[in-house]
Formats: C-alpha cells, sequence, structure tokens
C-alpha cells in the first residue's frame, strides 16, 4: 500500500477525522487531505509523530501494508475478551461464593459469624480488584485497539448465538431449580431437621443455585457481546447513550447487594445493619462507570465531527 492508503487507513482505524488527526499533529487539514490524497509527502518528523499515535513502525507506515498489520493486531482481540469475559463472571462468582458459605457456615456463634463476615470480605475484595484490573485494561485495550475487523463468519456467529441461548438456559436453570430446593427443603424438612436448620438449609439451596446461574449468565452476556465487532466500534468513538457493559456489570453488582441484604434478612433477622450493602454497591457501580462509562457530551462532539469529517 502506498504511504497515502496507509495514513488514511490508519487514521480511519483510529476513528479520528481529519480534523482530530491534523490537531494531534499540530497541522492543518488541508496538509492532512493532501497526504491522504498522495499530493504531498509528510516530513520525517511528522511520520515518526503518526507511528507513536498510529502504534506501528516506520516501516510499516512508509512502504509496508497497514491493512495486514492490523489484521495481526486484530489477533490479540479473540484472547483477551475472553479473559476479560472470565474475570467479571469470576468476580460476581467470589461475592455470590461468599454469600453462600456465610449462610450456610455461619451461626456458629459471634466468633464463627466473624469469621465467616471477614471470608465474605474477603472474596468481595478479589472480586472488586478483578472488576478495577480488567476494567482498566479493557479501557487501555480499546484505545490499543480502536477498531477490529470483521473477525467472525455468520456460522461463528449463529454458533455463538446458539451457545449464549445453552449458557442463558443453564443459568435460568440453576437458579430456578435452586428456588425449587429452597422450597422443598422448608416445607418438607423443618419437621424433622427443625425450623432454624430448615431454614438454613434452604437459603443454601437457594443461594447455591444463584452462585452457579447468575455468573454464568453474566459470562452468556460477555461472550455473546464479544461477537458484535460494529458496537466494539462503535464503542471506541464517541457516542451518545450508556454504556452497555458497565450496565450489565453494574446490574450485577446490585443483585450480589441485594442477595447479601436478603441472605442477613431472612437468616439471622439483621434487616438494619444488612442495609449497609446498597451504598456499598453503589460504590462498586460508580467505579465500574468510570472505568467503563463515556462522557455524553464527549460522544456526541465527536460523533458530529466525525460524520463531517472525512
Amino acid at each position: 500500500m502506498p504511504c497515502s492508503e496507509n495514513i488514511q487507513f490508519l487514521r480511519k482505524r483510529k476513528g479520528l477525522t481529519q480534523e482530530q488527526f491534523a490537531e494531534a499533529l499540530g497541522v492543518t487539514r488541508q496538509s492532512v487531505s493532501k497526504w491522504e490524497s498522495g499530493q504531498s509527502y509528510p516530513e520525517m518528523e511528522k511520520l515518526l509523530q503518526m507511528c507513536d499515535l498510529f502504534g506501528c513502525d516506520l516501516e510499516t507506515l512508509v512502504r509496508g501494508c497497514a491493512d495486514a498489520a492490523a489484521s495481526e493486531d486484530d489477533a490479540d482481540y479473540e484472547p483477551f475478551m475472553n479473559a476479560f469475559s472470565r474475570a467479571i463472571a469470576g468476580g460476581v462468582a467470589l461475592i455470590l461464593l461468599g454469600v453462600t458459605l456465610l449462610v450456610a457456615l455461619g451461626g456458629a456463634g459471634p466468633v464463627g459469624d466473624r469469621i465467616m463476615m471477614m471470608v465474605l470480605l474477603g472474596l468481595v475484595t478479589i472480586a472488586v480488584l478483578l472488576f478495577v484490573l480488567y476494567g482498566t485494561r479493557l479501557e487501555n485495550f480499546r484505545r490499543e485497539h480502536p477498531r477490529v475487523g470483521a473477525l467472525y463468519s455468520a456460522a461463528e456467529c449463529r454458533r455463538a448465538n446458539a451457545a449464549f441461548t445453552t449458557r442463558l438456559c443453564a443459568g435460568i436453570g440453576a437458579i430456578l431449580l435452586g428456588v425449587i430446593a429452597c422450597v422443598g427443603v422448608a416445607e418438607f424438612a423443618g419437621p424433622t431437621w427443625g425450623t432454624a436448620i430448615a431454614e438454613r438449609c434452604a437459603g443454601t439451596a437457594a443461594l447455591i443455585g444463584i452462585t452457579i446461574g447468575v455468573p454464568l449468565i453474566v459470562y452468556a452476556g460477555l461472550q455473546k457481546s464479544k461477537y458484535d465487532t460494529e458496537a466494539y466500534n462503535r464503542s471506541s468513538r464517541p457516542q451518545t447513550g450508556g454504556e452497555p457493559l458497565a450496565e450489565r456489570i453494574s446490574g450485577a453488582i446490585m443483585l450480589c447487594a441485594t442477595a447479601i441484604f436478603l441472605a442477613c434478612g431472612f437468616i439471622w433477622n439483621l434487616w438494619h445493619p444488612a442495609w449497609a450493602v446498597f451504598p456499598i454497591g453503589g460504590i462498586l457501580c460508580a467505579v465500574v462507570e468510570t472505568l467503563l462509562g463515556k462522557d455524553a457530551g464527549r460522544r456526541e462532539n465527536g460523533a458530529g465531527k466525525e460524520e463531517n469529517g472525512t
């Protein structure tokens, strides 16, 4: 590819208009237009600035094929998104696991309850660190890879949709089975085991289903969104509206907070102190929105520029 075509391809792949690109290099839009049309050639200083901006080497920019090099970069997308899906779903699972352990093994006295509460807080801490770590990595990945190509065929997308349906049904089924087990234990085991033991076992059964089902649903949604590369590309440029990924993670956090609140209330009648999980959940949601959200005004302005630019 000629240098002019490489410049145009890399600029568009970066999601920049000619005005934005010119501003980043400290030149006029007319200069950029001449470079991309082949009417003039950039100075060496500007070429080096482009290499830094696009994250490519000088050989690729001047005499190579930027399109082929970009295809090699796209190979990073699949493993990263898989790791991201596992990390977020794993964080949700850790929080729910902590609640399940607290309900199942708590009640052994003040010391035992404190130990289980410390276990819960430890698992929540690990989960929060996972959210922060992979939220930051996702933002960095988007900056380094603002555009990806059409990585998946129609057949692969169909298989992904089928896998999503299977995982979604499995997650919902696990939750419903947990609810059924909860009702069954409370109804039939109460007279034999005693009310207190039956209630604890019933709550544990419900939470086991939730602990299995909710992370599976979260993982299914993240894996499905991975195949929507057009949505990924749109998220890399300014746009109006909320951030679907941030909304999904925030929803999962508040679901976990609700599960903790209900468990503490129904099992130990700790309705009053348990309300604290909701402001904690709100803080975690704010962290997620800060890491993954976009400023709506910046999106709208950027989108307008991109439509007006070439």
